[in-house]
């Protein structure tokens, strides 16, 4: 902002702002309150050094270019609300350098009072709390290590907590592993479950060399290795295709040492890019090592105790005894999930043709994987019988059938040279308010088992319990929408918005449709509140998006003319920070012009966030994007906010029309085609089915309707026809 642009009054707070920047130790910017998107203004010194922005970079920008995946959404939505409310308040959260590192922001909220008229503006103190979560983190991870040491957790499990934690402070492409060197010298794989497959493939059970990498050099010289560049360095000879594919660049390694201080393995960490430590990211590094190695200590006194009981011994996995009590436990939490029992097709094949040994490296095969795999931390997995793994998994219901999808994509298993493709059968038992009895969580999943095992090729099967009726349908459509979103299944029809009084069609609205080849047609008013219930609408409506500009680019190719097609857009997915620029994404794509999409929005908007759903509206005009409210009159505040948001339509409700032979109906219908007209917006008519409806409504004055009386919703195909 040019200081020539400032009032007087603004000057002295900048000017004043700047000096005490200068010598100000702590990183703080200055935000204008009254500004669209609230811009910065005014950054210290030490805020820039501490982001690794420049003052260019930052001034004029909201401060979500700090934000990234592992920023807490909540955390950023209450520091809004407190700069809305002009109250002062403190947080924690997680931002982004501009290399791309995570840090810990101890961010203060202070709002700063100038006299009437001289702006609002907010100063945020801005402290890197990074050192201190890490030893909170050291911390925690100790504690945490011994309790799930009692609780039996297996080794994998441990260690994979240690990557976890090391992972969350550095880039978001920073992959973390445990190395451990068995007695044969040879690498065995402790811990990573972010590393790509053809890592493991490539290192499990090679022999641990100097010359073998960076983690092969920090085991054999017994103290850290550093490589900056893998594809260069010659520790990485021979490897730099892998490492190539794999799209690593720099690594660093510390070894791990037994009680009597020989090594027993590394701890690893790669990066997608050049990058060398700082002394403080070492220092933090090297403190893992310990904690890894008193993990491997107290966890080998514990298995000799424990294996006896509660390990199967052919496959090292829990067993059933284990299973039993531990679901015991943790159903005394009272939280939503669910138990699986799941079993592959091709265990009896492997048995009849290699013996029972075979059968048994299955299973303890399936068990690995399902192990790596991104399940919530509470969770276990046990061999239940001879070809059956038990899971047990808390999480709330709505994630149910992606965890489910994640399982059922296990990758290709090898037995006695034979690479198998595994049939998978699940029976699912979900833990509710109203089942939480262990024994009968687990009946349920055999019995849902067994009925999964009598249908063809891969299939799950959740137990079906009366009381659960509604929640079970849900739970069928959720998996099912899932693989259709996956198949491209839902399909997109379109009705035409016509000229009442001609019946010329002015421009059409897509509508989803799914016919599902295992649950036949399924109504939108089914489906989609289950894809908003379970996170999928974004991705509905985009794969909408994708088939409405497929349709208008083919039109486009033939020289046939182009006709606007307006596209239900729900209120999460119109607050996304992604929704703008997909949409201008995917036009651009498919080489369509902006002006042939309109988006149709409810009017609950109002209810969400009108001041944020303002400057969506206005960014959609400026990239050319007509835009709608649809179903409106049947909230509480249409009224009041309407003349705020810069929409170009507006639709009546249709139970309105459906009433308009009523006196107080047709009154509301008179004035919000009234209130269109005055705002210079156009109005449609929604659900406009008898010649009666269609005559009260050009007498009112409304042009423009949609409905059965002029055009059902039709394919893309016919609509083509038109």
């Amino acid at each position: 902002m040019p200081i020539q642009q400032i009032t007087k009054e603004k000057r002295i707070v900048m000017d004043w702002l700047r000096r005490l920047g200068v010598e100000f130790q702590t990183g703080f910017v200055v935000l204008n309150h009254d500004a669209p998107d609230t811009p910065i203004i005014y950054a210290n010194r030490a805020f820039c050094e501490m982001s690794g922005f420049s003052e260019e970079e930052i001034i004029g920008n909201n401060g979500r270019f700090m934000h990234g995946s592992k920023t807490d959404k909540e955390v950023v939505r209450n520091i809004r609300e407190c700069i809305d409310s002009e109250t002062a308040c403190t947080y924690e959260l997680i931002n982004y350098r501009k290399d791309g590192t995570p840090f810990w922001n101890e961010i203060t909220v202070q709002p700063i009072n100038v006299r009437k008229n001289a702006g609002a503006y907010t100063l945020m103190l801005q402290r890197d709390i990074t050192d201190r979560k890490q030893t909170e983190s050291l911390i925690k991870l100790q504690q945490e290590t011994y309790n799930d040491i009692e609780k039996g957790y297996m080794l994998s499990v441990l260690l994979q907590k240690a990557c976890t934690m090391v992972e969350s402070f550095f880039p978001d492409d920073a992959k973390c592993t445990v190395m451990l060197v068995d007695e044969n010298g040879r690498f065995r794989i402790g811990a990573g479950s972010s590393m790509p497959k053809k890592f493991y493939e490539t290192v499990d059970g090679i022999l641990v060399e100097e010359t073998g990498g960076t983690c092969g050099a920090a085991y054999h010289r017994k103290a850290p290795v550093i490589v900056e560049n893998m594809l260069t360095d010659p520790l990485w000879d021979g490897y730099q295709e892998l490492v190539k594919s794999m799209n690593f660049v720099s690594s660093w390694s510390v070894p791990i040492f037994d009680m009597d201080g020989n090594p027993s393995g590394t701890f690893g960490i790669y990066f997608e890019k050049p990058m060398l430590p700082t002394g403080k990211q070492m220092a933090f590094i090297e403190q893992i090592a310990p904690i890894v190695s008193l993990t491997m200590k107290y966890f080998h006194q514990q298995t000799k105790i424990l294996e006896l009981a509660y390990v199967d011994k052919e496959t090292e996995l829990p067993n059933r005894n284990y299973f039993m009590n531990e679901v015991k436990d943790m159903l005394s939490e009272h939280k939503e999930g669910f138990i699986a029992f799941i079993s592959a097709d091709e265990y009896v094949k492997v048995v009849d043709q290699y013996g029972h040994r075979a059968g048994d490296s299955l299973i303890r095969e399936m068990g690995k994987r399902f192990l790596r795999s991104k399940l919530p931390a509470d969770h276990l997995v046990a061999r239940f019988s001879d070809s059956t793994i038990a899971l047990f998994c808390l999480t709330p219901l709505v994630k149910v059938p992606d965890y489910l999808e994640v399982l059922s994509q296990i990758d290709p298993i090898t037995i006695e040279d034979m690479e198998l493709f595994l049939t998978m059968k699940m029976g699912i038992a979900l833990i509710t308010p109203n089942q939480q009895e262990p024994n009968e969580l687990i009946r349920h999943a055999d019995s849902a088992l067994s009925k999964a095992k009598l249908r063809a090729g891969e299939s799950i099967c959740y137990y079906e319990n009366e009381h659960d009726e509604s929640m079970m349908k849900d739970l069928r459509i959720a998996n099912e929408l899932t693989a259709a979103l996956r198949r491209e299944e839902i399909d997109v029809y379109l009705q035409p918005k016509v000229e009442l009084a001609t019946g010329k069609i002015m421009s059409f609205e897509a509508l989803a449709r799914w016919n599902s080849p295992e649950l036949g047609t399924i109504a939108p008013n089914v489906f989609i509140p289950v894809a908003e219930k379970n996170g999928k609408i974004r991705m509905l409506e985009q794969s909408l998006l994708k088939r409405v500009l497929s349709w208008l680019k083919t039109r486009q190719d033939k020289g046939l003319e182009l006709s606007q097609v307006a596209i239900n857009v729900s209120t999460d997915h119109f607050f996304h920070h992604s929704f703008i620029p997909y949409l201008v994404d995917q036009t651009a794509e498919y080489g369509i012009e902006p002006k042939w999409i309109q988006l149709e929005i409810t009017e609950r908007i109002g209810f969400v966030d009108i001041e944020t759903a303002y400057k969506v509206f206005k960014q959609l005009l400026k990239y050319g994007f007509a835009s709608s409210i649809d179903d409106f009159g049947t909230g509480y505040s249409s009224l009041s906010y309407l003349q705020k948001l810069p929409v170009t339509e507006i639709k009546i409700d249709r139970s309105f029309i459906n009433n308009m032979h009523e006196q107080q109906t047709l009154a509301i219908v008179r004035t919000i085609i009234q209130l269109a007209e005055n705002l210079g917006m156009r109005v449609v008519a929604e659900g406009v089915e008898t010649e009666e409806q269609k005559r009260m409504l050009l007498a009112l004055g409304c042009r423009i309707g949609q409905g059965y009386f002029y055009y059902r919703p039709m394919s893309l195909d016919e609509a083509n026809l038109l």
